[in-house]
């Protein structure tokens, strides 16, 4: 095969594989499937195929699979991970602000904590 060839053909190959490229994106939780998490991104992975025409698609890594809470969110931040469902649990010790959160009696009923963490504050 000459050289003029291969490159003609290496090219082509680039195109092709650039033209059918699909978006992936890999998120992580530690419950399974069949949980609440795991039924949201099942969803969510539906959508999302939907709505971009199939030009994305979701990578579910359920029942912690990659690591626990913690770690994969180590794994979004160093750009291993795309997404992480979380518990508040592990946050603090990536934000201390976030600890108050996890107060128990902080807020009177579900009414209150949306509005609050809707409203300024949470802003």
């Amino acid at each position: 095969m000459s050289l003029r060839l291969l490159l003609a053909t290496a090219a082509v190959a680039g195109f092709a594989a650039s033209a059918s490229a699909q978006t992936v994106i890999e998120v992580g939780y530690a419950t399974t499937t069949d949980s609440h998490y795991g039924m949201g991104m099942t969803r969510f992975g539906e959508v999302l195929e939907d709505l971009s025409g199939g030009e994305m698609t979701l990578v579910q890594h359920p029942a912690a699979a990659l690591g626990g809470e913690r770690e994969m969110i180590e794994a979004v931040q160093i750009g291993t991970l795309d997404m992480v469902i979380t518990s508040s649990g592990p946050l603090p010790n990536f934000v201390p602000e976030t600890q108050v959160l996890d107060l128990p009696f902080l807020f009177r009923d579900y009414d209150h904590a949306r509005g609050v963490l809707d409203g300024e504050i949470g802003q």
